[in-house]
């Protein structure tokens, strides 16, 4: 039989390794540019933020000063860093007109695990994206996503068996249209430009490396170096969109905002996870959409589920005639 004193253990128990877990992961999370193990810690901002909340309000109500002054500094880094995402959510965002014309764009990853070619193609059939960006690209979805060729007459990219092919389907024309080559052997990326509303707009397309062991992080941050370069060879306004494999709450991806000078359009409409689509709650937004100042965006949102393991990523830009 349970007693109170049972319970009152069991929550102590939980209380302290709540404290611990949330203290451990934001102090391994600041020394990301140090050690890639620590940068994986810093994905989890936003859930050791959750966590410090509950702990204040706990350290509040059973008067520990000392634990309270502990999570209320531990907290900063993580509420600085998460603070701008959470702002639409928390005041509002005021609702503006949507221009008559505009240019849609989806990035999807559609697994390449993944077989349910028939409920991508309802989803993308749906959206009617002007563009789609798509991730992990094999030669199974190359033949199943072949019926878009007549809509799509406008396509650059390459299938592979394995996570890293990619592919970009367009109804406009492309003015220019280039495979990647970011430094990594057999990763497949692209660069087009398009015509928007008289100017020409470079849309980067990327699937990065999953920095889950040294090595694999040392070419995602490669990746990034390249990208920054290839990137500061344009003039034109520019677009970076896929799957980059790194959340807004790296320190190494304000690096490459601060590098660049992109900027995350995710931000003004909040989070908007990407991955994973269990029910697993450590979901965490590594879709993305970065783009100029400069480049008119109406919107950023998630998708709905399609059948991968990634939502999709939604971008509305202001179109011709628009302005």
């Amino acid at each position: 039989m349970v007693t109170p004193s049972d319970e009152h253990r069991f929550f102590h128990v939980m209380i302290r390794l709540t404290l611990v877990a949330a203290s451990l992961g934001t102090v391994l999370a600041l020394f990301s540019h140090q050690h890639w193990v620590a940068e994986l810690f810093s994905h989890f901002r936003l859930y050791y933020l959750l966590a410090q909340a509950l702990l204040v309000l706990i350290f509040l109500h059973t008067r520990h000063p000392v634990l309270l002054t502990l999570t209320v500094l531990l907290s900063v880094p993580n509420a600085l860093s998460v603070a701008p995402y959470l702002t639409p959510l928390v005041v509002g965002r005021s609702v503006a007109a949507v221009p008559a014309e505009q240019v849609s764009i989806v990035a999807i990853n559609v697994d390449y695990r993944s077989s349910d070619y028939e409920q991508t193609l309802k989803y993308l059939a749906s959206v009617r994206s002007d563009i789609i960006v798509v991730s992990e690209y094999t030669p199974a979805w190359a033949s199943a996503l072949a019926v878009l060729d007549s809509t799509y007459p406008y396509q650059i990219g390459k299938s592979r068996q394995d996570p890293w092919g990619l592919a970009v389907f367009s109804k406009l024309p492309f003015i220019s249209a280039e495979l990647l080559d970011l430094g990594v052997k057999d990763s497949v990326h692209a660069h087009l430009v398009i015509d928007l509303d008289g100017k020409p707009l470079d849309i980067f397309a990327v699937h990065l490396m999953v920095p889950t062991t040294k090595d694999k992080a040392g070419m995602r941050n490669q990746q990034l170096a390249a990208l920054v370069e290839r990137m500061s060879m344009t003039r034109n306004p520019r677009m970076l969109v896929g799957d980059m494999n790194i959340t807004p709450f790296s320190p190494l991806f304000d690096d490459f905002l601060g590098t660049t000078g992109l900027v995350d359009t995710r931000r003004p409409f909040g989070f908007h996870i990407t991955w994973p689509t269990s029910a697993l709650p450590i979901w965490i937004p590594i879709d993305h959409c970065l783009a100029d100042a400069s480049v008119p965006i109406i919107s950023v949102r998630q998708g709905s589920q399609f059948g991968s393991d990634h939502y999709p990523l939604e971008i509305a830009i202001q179109g011709p005639g628009s302005g």
